[in-house]
């Protein structure tokens, strides 16, 4: 099944398969609880500052590594934002109309728009290559830290038979100008010119929703159906690994030290980083909800944003 509409939804909607074996409980803490028509989709983290966004028009800030947030009402979204990035004292959110918001120096301005599409994530680097990706086949690349964007043209033909431009889900951009993207029919693709050429260096049957490579070059793809990706040279190859359930996988997070964690619909997973099966845990309304947005923590914990508009810390034990 390929998702059309908006991606939460769709994944609500979903059918649900039994979870795989169970870990025992985890630390879970709600942080911020917002109401039943809510919903955040992305969290992101620069030093102790993270940001948060989310529908309707929801954007959070937090200045103490999330144990607290606020809500910022001064950004005139026209649609809800989808996605966010915030490192290198620059952030952006990205969402429905193809908007992009860019803050630096502490003020958020709208950026003029490059494309209609929904957009679903944004990453940059230190050296002002940044992207941005969504719906239909949508990739712009900017080479101005986000002050403009140019959309980029790409046959997609390689990734399936008919014809379809599929939706890009998640990007990565490294610090030596590596381009990873996501998306649809499982495929990952590669870039090192600034998006002027892509190879694709995987492809599958699952949507890939979220993608996270560290500096290590050992990064994670997660999708549809329980799959989870792993890559231990920066994206050039990449390697099931197992999970044991069957449920679709929104979101990954690695802590620095051997963990990762997976957020996804009425799942909850963890485990090493080193490629070894990874297994669920039971966690507050985990086996009942959503979550999708993830990021770690400046104390140590997980940050997760999903359903009912809701900010949990989680921690590992």
């Amino acid at each position: 099944m390929r998702f059309r509409g908006h991606l939460a939804l769709g994944l609500i909607l979903a059918g649900i398969a039994p979870a795989g074996a169970k870990a025992g409980t985890i630390g879970f803490d709600v942080v911020h609880q917002g109401t039943m028509h809510e919903a955040v989709y992305c969290i992101n983290r620069d030093q102790d500052r993270l940001i948060a966004v989310g529908a309707p028009n929801l954007l959070f800030d937090s200045a103490d590594g999330g144990r607290t947030w606020t809500q910022n009402t001064t950004v005139a979204f026209s649609g809800a934002p989808m996605g966010c990035r915030l490192k290198h004292g620059i952030g952006f959110v990205v969402g429905q109309g193809g908007q992009i918001f860019r803050q630096e120096a502490g003020a958020w301005s709208a950026v003029p728009k490059a494309t209609e599409a929904r957009l679903f994530a944004v990453d940059h680097n230190a050296k002002g290559l940044a992207v941005a990706v969504g719906a239909f086949g949508a990739v712009l690349v900017s080479t101005d830290a986000g002050r403009s964007w140019t959309p980029v043209q790409y046959d997609w033909s390689s990734t399936n038979t008919e014809g379809f431009e599929p939706h890009v889900y998640a990007v990565s951009v490294a610090e030596d100008g590596t381009i990873l993207i996501a998306a649809e029919f499982e495929s990952i693709l590669r870039s090192t010119d600034q998006g002027r050429t892509w190879t694709l260096v995987h492809k599958g049957k699952a949507s890939l929703f979220d993608l996270s490579v560290g500096t290590d070059g050992i990064g994670f793809a997660v999708g549809q159906d329980g799959r989870v990706l792993r890559t231990a040279d920066g994206g050039l190859s990449w390697t099931a690994v197992p999970t044991g359930v069957s449920t679709n996988l929104l979101g990954v997070s690695r802590d620095g030290a051997g963990k990762v964690l997976v957020s996804g619909l009425r799942t909850l997973l963890v485990g090493a980083d080193d490629g070894s099966a990874l297994v669920s845990v039971e966690a507050g309304d985990v086996a009942t909800g959503w979550y999708q947005g993830i990021a770690r923590g400046g104390n140590g914990a997980w940050l997760l944003g999903g359903q009912s508009g809701r900010l949990v810390q989680v921690t590992s034990k």
